[in-house]
């Protein structure tokens, strides 16, 4: 099946729009689970996406013998996603100042992986 680009490239930010609409102007549950297959279509199309236009060097990252410790690559990838659904969660269903200052945070956290990400898996600007 083949999309326009203005509407393929935005396809995930759409799914991630719908989710937030059905949050924010319904509560049932049968809109909560629907919502949050919107967010999971979202996050996956996403993560796909990154993952196919990756210009860096990740695979070889992943094949040396010293990085053993690490996060395995899927839940790395789904990590800030993860961060900022449970802090949409706890925005949403709490009136805590302390869990919403956590919430906050977890955003903060969720931003400031994404943008590391994008900023490091573009190629590098070459001399020649």
């Amino acid at each position: 099946m083949f999309y326009p680009k203005l509407i393929y490239e935005n396809l995930p930010y759409i799914y991630l729009l719908i989710c937030a609409y059905l949050l924010a102007f319904y509560s049932t549950w049968a809109v909560f689970l629907s919502a949050g297959l919107f967010y999971c279509a979202g996050c996956i199309t996403l993560v796909t996406r990154s993952g196919y236009r990756r210009l860096d060097r990740r695979k070889e990252i992943e094949n040396n013998p010293s990085n053993k410790g690490n996060l395995p690559e899927w839940l790395y990838e789904y990590l800030p996603y993860s961060y900022f659904a449970v802090a949409m969660i706890i925005v949403l269903k709490t009136n805590s100042p302390a869990l919403q200052f956590v919430a906050f945070c977890l955003m903060i956290l969720a931003l400031r992986n994404l943008l590391f990400r994008m900023s490091n898996r573009r190629k590098a600007k070459s001399l020649f």
